[in-house]
């Protein structure tokens, strides 16, 4: 019996000593989860220092805008023109003058003055204006008719117009070295008891249409009386 009583307590101490290693083992199992724990969430994904990465991913971006490089040639979207294209439109062309030939202008015309006699109380003049350029040109309406003194000083007043002559309003075409013909009219010295204007040394001419005058000299004999002076039309034949 006391024999049995010693084996008895030996495996006691036996099974003490293993109970004994055991909470051991259990406990620095325990701590050491517990360090593997802190130290993963000590390390960032790359090993860096977990604050640092924390700050990193807090601080603001920056919302200005970004400019892109401009592609590559022959690659990418090309780049727009700074400049708009020209416009592809022609411009309106000038309104044809009358029966489609340029109006004639004063350096392709000449002035002359004709005395065309003498009816009743009045005094005509055939007034020419020549085409001297070499391309036909136009003719349409009344000239603005003037005298001027030697000095360059106006006599009187302009002429009014009239429907004297043999214009009928229409434009007058005129070929190379062709006359417009425009009737100059005045009332006889004799009825009006010499009431005449100055003598002048130059008449002046603005071509129908035009701004831009031409002058001649040569009067033959015009002198505006009775305080009558007129022009009518231009037309392609004298009066």
């Amino acid at each position: 019996m006391s024999h049995t009583h010693r084996r008895d307590g030996r495996g006691r101490r036996r099974g003490g000593r293993n109970k004994a290693r055991g909470r051991p083992c259990g406990a620095w199992g325990a701590a050491l989860a517990l360090a593997c724990a802190a130290a993963l969430t000590a390390c960032g994904p790359d090993g860096g220092d977990a604050d640092a990465a924390g700050t990193a991913s807090d601080a603001p971006t920056s919302s200005a805008p970004t400019e892109s490089a401009p592609a590559p040639s022959g690659t990418g979207t090309p780049a727009e023109p700074t400049q708009p294209p020209p416009p592809t439109s022609a411009a309106p062309s000038a309104s044809p003058k009358p029966g489609g030939i340029a109006r004639c202008e004063t350096d392709g015309l000449a002035l002359s003055l004709v005395a065309d006699g003498q009816e009743m109380n009045s005094k005509y003049f055939d007034l020419r204006l020549t085409n001297t350029g070499s391309e036909p040109c136009d003719l349409l309406g009344h000239p603005g008719v003037s005298l001027l003194d030697a000095g360059g000083k106006r006599v009187g007043e302009p002429a009014t117009r009239s429907q004297d002559g043999a214009g009928d309003g229409g434009p007058v075409r005129l070929r190379p070295g062709q006359a417009a013909h425009a009737t100059v009219k005045t009332a006889g010295e004799g009825v009006t008891d010499g009431r005449c204007w100055p003598e002048a040394a130059t008449l002046l001419v603005y071509p129908p249409g035009s701004k831009q005058t031409v002058t001649t000299r040569d009067l033959a004999g015009l002198r505006v009386c009775g305080d009558s002076f007129q022009v009518g039309p231009v037309g392609d034949r004298a009066p």
